[in-house]
């Protein structure tokens, strides 16, 4: 604002057209247009504007014939401009041709007006002040001779422009509350504003305020803080200048008079820390001493005289400049300096001396030491003579207008002829001998580094980079010349002329850069690559030749920082861009030699590449950091290929290569990076650092009976039997009477139950535990088989064989038809269905039903901890479904490394069967499953594994009359001598789930004892884990259930009491069931005695009484 102050501020007249510009600015809304006012706003100013004589100005509606208000804007004196919103008005604007007419409180009734102008009213000056509207922010008072007072507090901005004939004078504590005042004059002459201004404020407060004002004193400014334009009136009072020194609260200061005046001594001793910047327009005479500025505060950065005339020192520059750190910039144009000196100028960073008369020589040099931050400078319009020198370079400089003649340096004419910029304008008017010829922009000279450090602005992150170098330009460089890879501009500024730069990127720019200082000249658009090394297309090595022409990409266009050496010879640069380097060797290489090691250096980054004499090198990378080849090798550039050092292998060297210890006994994998041997863990394991200790495993025994004997011991152990020993339980078995890879027989101690085998050879032992159950002759069977009507023992197997309809293992229960519905007997028959989605088994007998699932296999260390689980449950896939009776599934685990099949059969018929060496019988209506477990990989030879079933029953609504069954769950586990879990029942409402688990499996072919453990129990279900043996190949288990029915099963339930009790409450309630249960009980008596029919006609009769 300032700076248009300043502009507008040489004449009366420009006031005039400020006062127009001001006017249309702050009254111009076209929201406000054709809307309706309230009736109280109507009212008032219809009355307003009829007491004024302005009504007249306002249109009509010629049907309703009221006044348009709203969007009138009439600026012919008495101006009218009324703006309305939302039913009120918000700005008026009006001036009075009434003038017999006194405005008191006409303003007040405007509720939401914001601003108010008026202009030549008369007014009550006491009335008036105190009736602003009570919502108005803003205040513009114009006329000839007005009465200034105390404004509304409310109002922030006060707006002046007067005519004042009557000496008047105005305090500063009627505006203490603006933000804002302008209190200038419409003519700026003599006797025209006889205004003086007072300052009463009393420091209760500070005012922070922008002021405007014409005055005919200099006031004083303590306890107001802001900016402050002060325009001097002709003929004002010089001796006020001692006020000068109240003004360093102000942020920014123009002081402008056309009165000749002195020079007021008192600005020395004006201080501020908070002053920026001071304008003077006043045409001072000439000093006899300087004027010292350089204690004037640490703020202060700018200072502007404009038209100062006959304001020197002899001829020079009349001030010592303010010597804070914060002072940049100084101009004195259009004044009247005859000298030159710019060791008067130490501390600035702009200068500007145009229009002054100054005609000596320009400076021979530039001496950066002197003038450390001095980067422009604008002479221009002067008489200077002299040339420029070359160290010019290192600053912006203007001499258009003067005498100079010479050669302008290179630095400035490799720009010229580019319209964009249009550089020779700084140079024309001179006796330049190259104005009009530009050099080669090969001298311009860029490289780009990042700066380490990013500014965040919220959520922005902003990266800069420095662009350095020689010949860059100046702040004329377009701030958008630089752009990344994909296009996005980049904010570029000035930080030393021809040297560096800054670079902004809001987010992390693509890669290479672009800096262009001209859209039609391809000759000046620079590629900037950042920390990436330099990469090679080509080198073009002719016949008996030391000259070398690269092409490639990511050098540099500074050939100082680049270095070329070929084999053991270097290769001068004579040329460089981003894109090719031109290089000579300094002696010729043996033009016989093969494949020769070369390398270019950009700066700190190096690629290294091969070179073969007297051909065109076609230069393919080896590795994505640019064919360093990590540092173990070297890049064949012409296949592209590393070679790497013994030590070192592949594709870009960076790993290591150690050779394994005896390449791991030819069993394991040698990890040629550690030169550790990886042993096998599966189907065999090793270890020791060269995999030569083999870890063997027990997979299977074949045992003795009670009073010991011959004992086979399966599994893996070798042909390494070092200290070959073998114990069952605490026990050792000796003599070993033969040893193999996969087994080991050995006489066995006599002793009774189940035991752990222990095998010891190699200073390895291996455990497994309760695998060895010594057998007996003469078994025992679960609960005697109840009787002997009801089963007969085999004491061999200890198994029991039924007799007639009894089954279960202790033959305690009846077997039931398969396939549902009612046999001879009165049973209820067993519905089994396989869920070919999940492969879950259901067993469902009546409204009982039973579920089977293998929910989890775990692998298990020899103390019992469990070390792996692989969860089952629903996991299945259906692999093949035999006449609705067989089905298998099968899922994998261990990444598909071992197989689990699961086999489900339904014995629609009896039938006997042998697993594992077992002879046992399935009964009609059991299911048999059969899991067969494949390649498990072990964690270590000491572990096994346990598969876990789960069985569960639940009730299913049905209408069946079973009450009489109904009965408590119950869940029951039978071991057997060797503490293992052979049987398992789950009865409920009459019905049991027989489970049987043979304590035999299948370990890799072998028949051999395994343990089942009861896992969990709760109200409905059972879990029991079949703990298997370490099966290297294969596990293969055989369980089996059915349902049964017990001997308390009722197969009618109730007699003729009970049925009263129901009977009734059903046939009052649903008549349409009563015609069911007659044809129930027809077709019953059918079947029962004469006495029968007659109670159930005896009931039909007392039951047909009830519903009439």
């Amino acid at each position: 604002m300032l700076n248009f102050i300043q502009k507008i501020s040489k004449s009366g007249c420009n006031f005039f057209y400020l006062f127009l510009i001001l006017i249309l600015i702050n009254f111009s809304n076209p929201k406000v247009n054709s809307q309706t006012l309230n009736k109280n706003e109507y009212d008032c100013l219809k009355s307003l504007l009829t007491n004024l004589g302005s009504i007249n100005k306002v249109k009509i509606n010629t049907t309703s014939l009221e006044y348009l208000f709203c969007g009138t804007l009439e600026f012919l004196s008495p101006n009218v401009k009324i703006f309305c919103n939302e039913g009120s008005i918000s700005k008026l604007s009006v001036g009075q041709a009434n003038f017999t007419y006194t405005v008191t409180d006409d303003f007040s009734c405007f509720k939401n007006m914001t601003n108010l102008s008026v202009d030549n009213i008369v007014y009550d000056k006491d009335k008036f002040y105190n009736s602003y509207p009570p919502n108005a922010k803003e205040f513009s008072f114009d006329g000839t001779d007005l009465v200034y007072g105390t404004i509304s507090p409310i109002i922030k901005i006060f707006d002046s422009m007067s005519i004042q004939n009557i000496p008047t004078i105005i305090k500063f504590s009627w505006y203490l509350n603006t933000t804002k005042i302008v209190i200038a004059s419409f003519v700026p002459f003599k006797g025209y504003f006889l205004v003086s201004f007072d300052n009463d404020l009393d420091g209760s407060k500070i005012w922070d305020c922008s002021i405007l004002i014409h005055s005919l004193n200099v006031p004083s400014l303590n306890f107001i803080t802001g900016e402050i334009t002060l325009n001097l009136m002709l003929d004002y009072d010089q001796s006020s200048w001692g006020n000068i020194t109240t003004f360093g609260g102000m942020r920014y200061m123009s002081l402008i008079s056309s009165n000749l005046s002195y020079f007021p001594l008192e600005f020395s001793n004006l201080r501020s820390e908070v002053l920026k910047s001071i304008f003077i327009e006043i045409p001072f005479l000439a000093v006899s001493s300087k004027i010292d500025l350089s204690l004037i505060g640490k703020s202060l950065e700018s200072l502007y005289f404009f038209h100062p005339n006959n304001f020197t020192f002899g001829g020079l520059f009349p001030i010592i400049l303010p010597s804070n750190e914060a002072f940049k910039k100084l101009e004195f144009v259009y004044g009247n300096i005859e000298i030159l000196d710019l060791s008067l100028f130490t501390n600035v960073e702009t200068l500007s001396l145009k229009c002054n008369l100054m005609s000596n020589g320009f400076p021979s040099s530039f001496n950066r030491t002197i003038h450390r931050k001095l980067k422009h400078i604008d002479i221009s319009n002067n008489s200077i003579t002299g040339t420029i020198d070359d160290s010019f370079c290192q600053l912006e400089i203007i001499v258009t207008n003067n005498s100079m003649t010479g050669l302008i340096p290179t630095c400035f004419t490799c720009f010229f002829g580019l319209p964009e910029i249009n550089l020779e304008r700084y140079f024309i008017g001179n006796n330049f001998i190259n104005l009009n010829t530009p050099s080669s922009p090969s001298i311009i000279i860029p490289n780009i580094v990042f700066n380490n450090t990013s500014i965040i602005e919220g959520s922005i992150v902003f990266y800069e980079y420095l662009i350095f170098g020689e010949n860059l330009g100046g702040s004329w460089v377009p701030f958008t010349a630089v752009s990344d890879s994909v296009g996005t501009p980049m904010i570029i500024s000035m930080i030393e002329p021809n040297s560096l730069f800054k670079l902004f990127c809001n987010g992390e720019p693509k890669f290479p850069l672009n800096l262009s200082y001209s859209k039609s000249n391809p000759n000046y658009t620079f590629t900037l690559s950042l920390g990436i090394p330099p990469i090679l297309n080509l080198v073009d090595w002719q016949s008996s030749t030391t000259d070398l022409v690269i092409d490639g990409s990511f050098f540099t266009y500074n050939s100082s920082i680049i270095n070329i050496t070929i084999g053991n010879e270097n290769c001068l640069v004579t040329n460089t861009n981003f894109y090719q380097i031109k290089c000579t060797l300094s002696n010729v290489i043996d033009q016989s030699l093969e494949d020769i090691i070369s390398y270019i250096t950009n700066g700190n980054l190096i690629t290294q590449f091969t070179l073969n004499p007297g051909v065109i090198n076609t230069i393919l990378n080896c590795t994505e950091n640019y064919n360093d080849c990590n540092g173990n090798g070297y890049c064949l550039s012409d296949i592209g290929k590393c070679k790497c050092d013994p030590t070192h292998q592949g594709g870009d060297c960076s790993l290591p290569y150690i050779e394994c210890l005896n390449d791991c006994n030819n069993v394991g994998q040698c990890n040629n990076q550690t030169g550790i041997c990886s042993c096998p863990i599966s189907p065999y394991e090793w270890s020791g650092i060269d995999c030569s200790i083999p870890l063997h495993t027990i997979s299977a025994v074949s045992p003795s009976d009670t009073n010991g004997g011959s004992a086979s011991i399966y599994g893996w152990f070798s042909n390494n039997h070092t200290y070959l020993q073998v114990f069952i339980g605490n026990k050792q078995c000796i003599p070993i009477y033969n040893i193999s890879k996969s087994e080991i027989i050995c006489k066995a101690p006599p002793s009774t139950g189940l035991k752990s085998v222990s095998v010891i050879q190699n200073s390895i032992n291996v455990t497994s535990k309760d695998i060895y159950q010594y057998y007996s002759n003469d078994k025992q069977c679960p609960n005697h088989c109840t009787s002997t009507s009801n089963g007969i023992c085999n004491t061999t197997t200890g198994y029991c064989n039924c007799i007639g309809r009894w089954s279960g293992y202790d033959c305690s229960l009846y077997s039931n038809p398969s396939g549902g519905g009612d046999n001879s007997g009165g049973l209820p028959g067993s519905n089994t269905t396989i869920d070919g989605n999940t492969g879950n088994t259901n067993i469902t007998n009546q409204q009982t039903n039973y579920q089977i699932l293998i929910t989890k296999l775990i692998e298990i260390d020899f103390n019992g901890n469990q070390i792996n689980e692989y969860l089952l449950l629903n996991k299945w896939s259906i692999i093949s479904n035999i006449s609705k009776t067989v089905y298998t599934f099968i899922q994998s685990i261990q990444n598909d490394k071992c197989n689990i099949t699961y086999t489900i059969d339904e014995i629609n018929k009896d039938r006997d069967t042998t697993f594992a060496g077992i002879n046992f019988k399935l009964t009609s209506g059991s299911v048999k499953m059969t899991v067969s477990i494949e390649n498990y990989q072990y964690s270590s030879n000491l572990n096994t594994l346990q598969l876990q079933m789960k069985s569960s029953v639940n009730e299913i609504q049905t209408n069946n009359e079973n009450d009489c069954n109904n009965d408590q769950i119950e869940i029951n586990n039978t071991p057997n001598q060797d503490n293992s879990l052979n049987y398992m029942t789950i009865k409920k409402d009459a019905k049991v789930l027989n489970g049987r688990f043979i304590d035999r499996i299948e370990s890799d072919g072998i028949s051999t004892f395994m343990q089942t453990v009861l896992v969990s129990k709760s109200n409905d279900s059972i879990t029991v884990g079949m703990n298997l043996p370490h099966c290297t190949k294969k596990c293969l288990l055989d369980p089996d259930f059915s349902v049964l029915v017990s001997p308390e099963f009722v197969d009618e339930c109730g007699g003729d009491n009970d049925r009263k009790s129901w009977f009734l409450p059903v046939v009052i309630v649903v008549p349409i069931v009563f015609l069911t249960l007659i044809i129930i009980f027809v077709v019953i008596t059918i079947k029962k005695r004469f006495v029968e029919m007659y109670l159930f006609k005896s009931k039909i009769k007392q039951l047909a009484n009830l519903n009439k």
